[in-house]
This record gives structure tokens, C-alpha cells and sequence, in this order.
């Protein structure tokens, strides 16, 4: 394949979309609390002047985890019915292979309205630990619209309720 022009990627970044960056305070790759991020004027690093955005892969992360993270449904009154995700419904059930496969289904499902994603590489859910505790993870690698090289992520999900 060849190199991209600088006006083939300019197309790209935007097919991608810019979104408001978020910070997600909980340990790495728990995507939780997420806050937004305060873009800072150069030199004058402690005076926030607005908020940051964020475009391109660090995006696709940010709008791929998101609806992933959103239960299907909850922003219906918002106009849109079918965002989010159905393995949230999960919770409470015991972390055996049906459980996980129902998960696995309902993020494939979810993933699959997202227009930004060419195609899902590899879709695995799995127990953390053995024997199983309350807690899987998802690990996605998609590949992006435009782009060469697969996005690979992890996504941890409890089964817990509560947690």
C-alpha cells in the first residue's frame, strides 16, 4: 500500500471525528470517572482556558470504550435508542462460559452499529481470574475505518452487582 497523501489523511482524521478529550481517573484501562480535560493556554500552564478535544485513534479509543461502557437504552431520550450496549443486562449472573459468550454477543452487537469501525478483528471474553470472581475482560481488536494497523483494547467488566 502506498503512503498516504497529507490530504488523504486530512479526510481520514475527519471520518474519525474530534470529540471532547476525557480523563479517566480509575487505574489504567478501568475507564471509569472519566472527567473532561481542560485545555491550557501554551506557557501559561495552570490557567485552563477551555476544554481540550481529541481526535483521530485516541478518539476511536474514547468513542469505541464509551459505547461500550453506556448501557443500551440510556440515552434514549436523547434520540438515541440503540447506543450503547445489552451486556450490562449481565450483571448479577455467574461468571461461566455461557455468561461470557452472552457477553461477547451483546458487545459484538453493539460494536457493529459503530460506523467508524471497518471491521472487528477478534472479540474475546474472559475470566481474570481461576477459578472466576466477578470480574471478565473484553479484549477487542477492530480495525478502523482508513486505517492500516488494527486498534487493540481491553475493557474489564464486573459482574458484580454494585460493583
Amino acid at each position: 500500500m502506498s503512503p498516504r497523501t497529507a490530504a488523504e489523511f486530512a479526510v481520514l482524521e475527519r471520518r474519525l471525528g474530534t470529540d471532547l478529550a476525557l480523563d479517566f481517573a480509575g487505574t489504567s484501562g478501568w475507564w471509569e470517572d472519566a472527567d473532561l480535560v481542560p485545555a491550557r493556554e501554551p506557557g501559561r500552564v495552570a490557567v485552563p482556558v477551555d476544554l481540550a478535544v481529541t481526535s483521530g485513534v485516541p478518539s476511536a479509543v474514547q468513542f469505541l470504550v464509551d459505547r461500550l461502557k453506556t448501557q443500551q437504552g440510556e440515552l434514549g431520550a436523547l434520540g438515541h435508542p440503540e447506543y450503547g450496549s445489552r451486556h450490562h443486562e449481565l450483571i448479577g449472573e455467574p461468571n461461566i462460559d455461557r455468561t461470557r459468550n452472552l457477553i461477547k454477543v451483546y458487545v459484538l452487537e453493539a460494536l457493529r452499529h459503530e460506523p467508524r469501525i471497518e471491521k472487528i478483528l477478534s472479540a474475546k471474553v474472559y475470566a481474570t481470574s481461576t477459578p472466576p470472581r466477578d470480574t471478565v475482560q473484553i479484549d477487542l481488536t477492530v480495525l478502523l475505518i482508513g486505517k492500516d494497523n488494527p486498534l487493540n483494547f481491553v475493557v474489564p467488566f464486573s459482574l458484580q452487582v454494585g460493583g
